[in-house]
């Protein structure tokens, strides 16, 4: 259990971090597709560490890990030390981006996205969580992961391009780059839709 939680720190760090520097890239477009190949890519190491029984999924993120108890494919008790790992790595990925931001340079960010927004925009995101952990943990790819960064990414202002990740919505928050208020919000609200997702497609599609 502890090296999991480690793994689980450690990807929410990162995912932080490459958010962060994307954030400083050229353009958008750029941002998006990086922070969506991050995404597939640590999700597919989360995959190998999964097994018939549990899924091991949120370990890439803290979303899939509320959808994947609430269908079954991983305990309760294990929820929230996961869910606190997460959010211990993305605080520390968001302190290594403000040690950079002197190196960095400036964001694309320009306003702060309206509550609102923020609730609603990463509610949905939190829905498209839930269904692509679970086709993922059913034997789809993994570049499946980069889907909810994408809508993100193209329907949501650029300072929620981590919606997809509470954890790293904070870390960004800590980084500056985001209001504590909109990212307390923006990752409530995507927890809460990755738990609505995740009943909401097993009603949809039993497991057999």
């Amino acid at each position: 259990m502890g090296r999991r939680l480690v793994v689980a720190g450690l990807m929410s760090a990162l995912t932080t971090l490459v958010a962060a520097m994307a954030l400083r890239a050229a353009e958008a477009t750029l941002a998006v597709v990086a922070v969506a190949a991050v995404a597939a890519l640590l999700t597919w190491y989360a995959q190998l560490h999964s097994s018939d029984d549990e899924s091991a999924l949120g370990l890439a993120n803290p979303a899939a890990s509320v959808t994947l108890a609430a269908v079954g494919r991983r305990p309760w008790s294990t929820l929230l030390p996961e869910i606190a790992a997460h959010l211990v790595g993305g605080v520390l990925g968001g302190l290594a981006a403000m040690g950079l931001e002197d190196q960095l340079g400036d964001t694309l960010v320009l306003s702060a996205p309206g509550l609102v927004l923020a609730g609603a925009g990463s509610a949905v995101v939190g829905l498209i969580v839930a269904w692509t952990t679970l086709a993922i943990d059913a034997g789809g790819p993994e570049a499946t992961a980069a889907v909810p960064v994408l809508v993100g990414g193209a329907a949501l202002p650029l300072g929620l391009l981590t919606a997809f990740q509470p954890a790293a919505v904070m870390g960004l928050a800590t980084a500056g780059i985001l209001p504590w208020d909109v990212a307390l919000v923006a990752a409530g609200a995507a927890m809460a839709g990755a738990v609505v997702g995740a009943y909401a497609v097993s009603l949809l599609v039993p497991r057999s």
